[in-house]
């Protein structure tokens, strides 16, 4: 079977040579015919030394400093980097299953499925009811069309895009992610955006990645607050857009992640910790959309002006 070319992408940020795991996992995929693009937003040259000690004995494995804009601008920056058909996305913190690659390419192969997701389980157990480890995700192969309000297909943490596609959306919104501005969830926002526009998702749980990450309650508080945030933010883009759609979605959160997580930690967890996550819920989504006012819109592609762009617009005396 032919092997098309593939981009993989990963952003990281003051991670040390945690990404050692991640690439040596990568290597011994059986997919071959792939290059990964690391883009270090670090201030030390610790995840330099790791990646660059790769690349000397794997010319598929590139380097590349970049300024902290964030982990969407990163990975845009990346993904812009190469020219592979299929671009994948993961993290820094996860440990990829060698038939990883192979997972994702044959969904996103076909021509109607613009993004794939796969199956995210722990890398590491928790030993203690103080620890977690988010973005988890498991289940039977599902398809998402038609419906842009379904967006239970996956995680950034093991995703993959069509270039076609990807580049038809616009990419990330990159003041929507890790380290920007706007708080977190963008691959659910690149997926809303997707929907809307007649493409596929699928999540296939024969694409793996193992995620070694484990927070404690107030690391998952912090986690969750940025989604909360980032929530706000895309809904307020997408009703400064003409998207009544962003009301749907602020609804949508504030009852699943804000009510029922106050019922869950009384009635089922009975831990003031999940009460409080759920009461953060109720707040940080309006937080973000009052603060996504301040942020120029892209309207053609419903995403928010980039940092780099408003930088450049303002040393040129634009006026937004």
């Amino acid at each position: 079977m032919h092997t098309p070319a593939v981009d993989v992408v990963i952003s990281t940020y003051e991670r040390g040579a945690v990404i050692d795991a991640t690439i040596t996992s990568l290597r011994q995929s059986a997919y071959p015919h792939f290059t990964l693009w690391v883009l270090d937003q670090s201030k030390d040259d610790r995840t330099e030394q790791c990646v660059r000690a790769h690349a000397a004995s794997d010319a598929r494995i590139r380097y590349l400093r970049r300024p902290v804009y964030g982990i969407s601008a990163t990975r845009n920056a990346g993904a812009a980097l190469g020219n592979a058909p299929y671009i994948l996305f993961t993290n820094d913190d996860c440990v990829l299953d060698p038939h990883w690659i192979t997972g994702l390419v044959s969904e996103l192969r076909h021509d109607q499925v613009w993004l794939a997701f796969g199956a995210v389980y722990p890398g590491v157990q928790p030993t203690t009811s103080d620890e977690l480890v988010l973005g988890t995700c498991s289940g039977p192969r599902r398809v998402f069309h038609q419906n842009r309000f379904n967006l239970s297909f996956g995680h950034g943490h093991n995703m993959g895009a069509r270039r076609e596609a990807f580049e038809r959306l616009g990419g990330f919104d990159e003041l929507i992610g890790a380290g920007a501005p706007l708080g977190a969830w963008e691959e659910r926002d690149l997926g809303y955006r997707a929907l809307k526009a007649g493409g596929w998702i699928v999540f296939t749980p024969h694409a793996i990645a193992y995620h070694h990450h484990l927070q404690n309650w107030q690391g998952v508080r912090r986690s969750y607050r940025a989604y909360g945030i980032g929530t706000g933010a895309v809904a307020g883009k997408y009703l400064r857009c003409g998207d009544v759609g962003g009301l749907v979605m602020l609804g949508e959160w504030l009852f699943s992640q804000g009510l029922r997580q106050i019922a869950s930690g009384i009635l089922k967890w009975h831990r003031r910790d999940k009460v409080l996550l759920g009461l953060d819920q109720l707040y940080y989504p309006f937080a973000g959309l009052s603060k996504s006012w301040k942020y120029a819109i892209n309207h053609a592609s419903c995403c928010y002006v980039p940092i780099a762009q408003l930088a450049d617009q303002s040393q040129r005396g634009v006026k937004l």
